[in-house]
């Protein structure tokens, strides 16, 4: 037999012919982002004392409770939590935190070609967060003249502190939708029928 010549395969008993498997993938279908803006509104409670100064303000404990696949769409549902800390408006000044827990989010993101039932994912993070007082109290003072080398009459401290504030948080939520779909391995030739191996 010429070495060139390939051997033709033999089968006995209940031998399979070897041929192409199926497996199963998941592949990407789309993927997108939205930004959620959210507006709290904040106040220290009764046992709490007022607050002179916000020292900072954070979110924490961002969480997705559910992902949906609709048409062209996922929706995405959560929570998140807001902390701050702040100087009390007391002579001693000691350093007090107040906390905003279980603020809802609700987002839904375009991805052209998502269909019920296919499997989603998603992500959420903080891109932007802020805090705004009543120009009137001395938190606001602080934030904008805490740090500046003014003239005292002119941005006069105010007397008044206050016990409430606005947070002003941006969310980016992401979400991606895979589906499965079945390919074939070990069939000998890549997708379009072409050879292993080239000719000549």
């Amino acid at each position: 037999m010429d070495q060139n010549e390939t051997r033709p395969w033999v089968y006995k008993g209940n031998c399979q012919p070897p041929g192409p498997k199926p497996i199963i993938i998941n592949q990407l279908v789309g993927q997108g982002e939205d930004q959620k803006s959210c507006d709290i509104r904040m106040c220290v409670p009764r046992r709490k004392p007022s607050i002179e100064q916000i020292v900072d303000v954070f979110a924490k404990k961002i969480r997705i409770h559910s992902v949906e696949v609709a048409t062209d769409h996922v929706l995405v549902c959560g929570s998140f939590e807001i902390k701050a800390l702040y100087v009390a408006c007391v002579p001693s000044q000691p350093v007090h935190a107040a906390e905003m827990r279980r603020i809802p989010f609700a987002a839904s993101i375009c991805i052209p070609g998502a269909r019920c039932g296919m499997d989603a994912d998603a992500t959420v993070g903080v891109e932007f967060i802020d805090y705004d007082c009543d120009k009137r109290t001395r938190a606001y003072w602080h934030k904008q003249y805490d740090d500046c080398e003014c003239d005292e009459p002119k941005h006069k401290k105010p007397k008044r502190c206050t016990r409430c504030f606005n947070v002003s948080v941006v969310l980016c939520i992401r979400a991606k939708v895979m589906t499965c779909r079945e390919i074939f391995i070990g069939s000998g030739s890549y997708p379009g029928h072409l050879p292993l191996k080239p000719k000549g």
